[in-house]
């Protein structure tokens, strides 16, 4: 009870007044059907009304709740005319200034009236926000975004009072300044999605098309935060036509070239508008698209004039690579980060990354453009929703039973799921595009190693790489255990083997900078991918035979001493050769290879043809049908390692054409030159290098880099 009322109070006639609201009020709690509450309504407004001399209302609190529980919903349009009539006489009665005060009082009752109010009531209602809340001005700013969320439900296209209501926003955004408007407006569309279209609506059929944005900042509102999260939220609403207004309207406001938000806000808005793609809608996705490839909602197109170009592919895919493909990349693996290492999610949730990146895969300009960046991301993804689900960080990285695991993971329901939609990725590529990515990754992560080793010297513990080798091994490793092997032949008879040439070329390359834990886990990865491997089916037309490189007898059980060399403790160098410590090698591994050995050696005689037969060429290393090997491949930096390459002329000239060799066979000579490039820098070498690298990894990087060559000549004598 305020001051004023405490006054009157000395007022016989007020304190009348007072009882007779209480007696007013008092037929409210005794009423049973609606008819009761209009005659306790109609009793309430005769007593206001007698006493209208006095411009305070006593009970003012549970009147104002009594005026609101009159105007529920349920309630037929008599009670909600008649209780209107009531607010109608207390706002004449306590005039603008009182009304601003009380103002949340009032507005409980009426805000939500809209929406659910019969077409008689409609007009009522319209009229007090008319002919009383405009009046209050700057002072409606408290209670704007309540009076917003009940006005814009009449908003409706094609309604009686749409153009009444249109007519209601904007005065009101000219009483309260459009800056304060548009920000009550966006708070609204964040927290009521039911008036998110009409909001958006209202929004676009205000925007001046022939302004920039830079020209209707107002629009923003004081928050451009706000305004970023109400436009996220409205992007992702359940319904399809306020997804379709949203992307019109950040066609409009959200431009690449020209964004009036943030770097961090644009991403967060790409994130939000990318799950579009899920519904399949081709009026969604025309957008989407339109907004990523530089076009406007009719496929004009936009852009800095001076970048423009007059063929409409030509300027989507400059635009795109200018100034979205970036965006896109960063909002691709946030979506795939926060399902991968965020808290708890649903099955669909985890799934909804991966559905988007086949989803944009199918528009040629955006998915396969941005794949090589994101790829690396669902490796990891992946692994981590598969490692969380079945707790498999417990485990030793390489010790788990691979047959156990493979049965763990699709018995899981949600794992099996994830496998599924993974592969279904997976298979939408070339057969050869992931193992030379794989292949390359590996190569860059050797790279890394070494650069960050020569940043911070050999005796630094801590790696600065991104992804570091021993977790990239593991990642690999996981993926041999899940993807899908026999869906393209070659597969295992020519890219695995094509990737285990190439990481154990990298190897070879990066011998000196690795440590033993990260040789070991290389090349226990080796030997599962080995494992995987098939043997290639030689046509019988060119004799199906190839020269092994010199010295290929004792191949076989060189491979078995790496082995062994990856398995023992690689605590002290000195001891890497020492029988006793190893532990048992894969079986499945070793008998691959030796089969292989025994599958290409099988024709003796045809085999010793050869060998007489022989003349020195150089030729491509690799498959014939394989699309992976490039100058770039094997001719890399990391492929330093030129491995003698003969063809036999017999064979050339009894089908016309050279026969090159296999991946396999090139991995032979590859795993030679490996062996003696670690024969030399761990037993030779034992008393220098190692030991500095071992004990106290105190080596000089310098002297490491001089001696480069000499170990290159020593192999290639060995």
């Amino acid at each position: 009870m305020n001051t004023e009322e405490l006054e009157l109070l000395s007022d016989s006639k007020y304190r009348n007044y007072v009882a007779a609201i209480d007696k007013a009020l008092k037929n409210f709690e005794y009423s049973s059907e609606w008819a009761d509450l209009i005659s306790a309504l109609g009793k309430l407004n005769k007593v206001l009304q007698n006493n209208a001399k006095y411009q305070v209302v006593p009970k003012k609190l549970t009147i104002g709740k009594r005026l609101a529980q009159c105007l529920h919903p349920a309630l037929p349009g008599g009670v909600h005319r008649k209780a209107l009539e009531t607010y109608e006489i207390i706002f004449k009665i306590i005039g603008p200034k009182r009304l601003a005060k009380d103002l949340f009082l009032y507005s409980s009752g009426l805000f939500p009236l809209l929406a659910n109010a019969a077409m008689s009531v409609k007009p009522a209602l319209l009229g007090l926000y008319e002919m009383y809340y405009l009046p209050l001005g700057k002072t409606l700013k408290p209670g704007l975004q309540g009076l917003l969320t009940g006005i814009l439900p009449g908003l409706e296209e094609g309604s009686e009072y749409y153009e009444r209501t249109n007519t209601l926003l904007e005065k009101v955004a000219a009483a309260v300044e459009q800056s304060a408007f548009y920000s009550a407006l966006w708070g609204s569309l964040l927290t009521s999605p039911a008036v998110r279209l009409p909001g958006i609506t209202y929004v676009l059929a205000h925007l001046n098309r022939k302004l920039s944005m830079e020209d209707q900042l107002y629009i923003i509102g004081s928050d451009i935060e706000l305004m970023v999260e109400a436009v996220s939220t409205s992007v992702q609403d359940s319904s399809v036509l306020v997804q379709r207004s949203t992307l019109d309207l950040i066609l409009f406001c959200f431009p690449f070239h020209m964004s009036q938000a943030t770097r961090p806000d644009m991403i967060r808005i790409l994130s939000a508008a990318l799950h579009v793609v899920l519904r399949r809608d081709m009026s969604l996705n025309r957008r989407l698209y339109a907004w990523l490839l530089g076009f406007d909602n009719n496929g004009a197109i936009i852009g800095p004039r001076s970048t423009r170009h007059s063929n409409p592919e030509e300027h989507a895919t400059y635009y795109f690579t200018t100034f979205s493909k970036e965006l896109l990349v960063q909002a691709m693996v946030g979506i795939l980060q926060v399902n991968g290492f965020g808290e708890e999610s649903t099955l669909m949730q985890d799934l909804k990354p991966f559905r988007i990146l086949i989803s944009l895969l199918d528009k040629p300009e955006l998915g396969p453009v941005i794949l090589e960046d994101v790829l690396i991301e669902v490796f990891r993804t992946l692994y981590s929703q598969c490692k969380a689900e079945l707790d498999l960080q417990m485990e030793p990285p390489f010790s788990k039973d691979h047959a156990q695991l493979s049965s763990k993971l699709r018995e899981n329901k949600k794992t099996a799921e994830l496998i599924k939609t993974a592969n279904l990725l997976f298979n939408s590529f070339e057969p050869y595009y992931m193992w030379d990515y794989i292949a390359r990754w590996f190569e860059e992560c050797c790279r890394r190693t070494l650069h960050a080793r020569l940043q911070v010297g050999p005796g630094d513990s801590s790696d600065s790489s991104e992804l570091q080798l021993t977790n990239f091994c593991l990642l690999v490793d996981f993926l041999l255990d899940i993807v899908s092997l026999e869906t393209y032949i070659e597969i295992q008879t020519e890219h695995l083997p094509q990737l285990l040439l190439r990481m154990i070329s990298a190897l070879t390359s990066h011998l000196q900078t690795l440590r033993l834990s990260e040789l070991t886990d290389s090349l226990r990865l080796c030997s599962k991918i080995l494992s995987k491997v098939q043997p290639p089916l030689l046509s019988a037309g060119n004799g199906g035979v190839v020269q092994f490189p010199s010295g290929q007898n004792s191949t076989v059980k060189e491979w078995e001493d790496k082995k062994q060399v990856s398995s023992v403790s690689m605590e002290n160098p000195a001891e890497v050769f020492e029988d006793g410590e190893n532990p048992p090698s894969s079986r499945s591994s070793e008998s691959g290879f030796t089969e292989f050995i025994q599958y290409q050696a099988d024709r003796p005689d045809d085999l010793d043809r050869e060998l007489n037969g022989q003349g020195a060429a150089t030729i491509p290393i690799g498959s014939t049908s394989s699309e992976t090997e490039t100058a770039s491949t094997v001719g890399s930096e990391e492929t330093v390692i030129q491995p003698p390459s003969t063809f036999t002329q017999g064979a050339a000239g009894r089908s016309g054409k050279a026969v090159q060799k296999t991946a396999m066979q090139c991995c032979l000579e590859y795993v030679q030159q490996f062996l003696s490039r670690l024969i030399n820098l761990y037993i030779i070498h034992s008393d220098s290098f190692p030991q500095a690298l071992a004990a106290d990894h105190q080596g000089d990087f310098s002297r490491i880099q001089r001696e480069t060559s000499k170990w290159d000549r020593d192999s290639q004598g060995d």
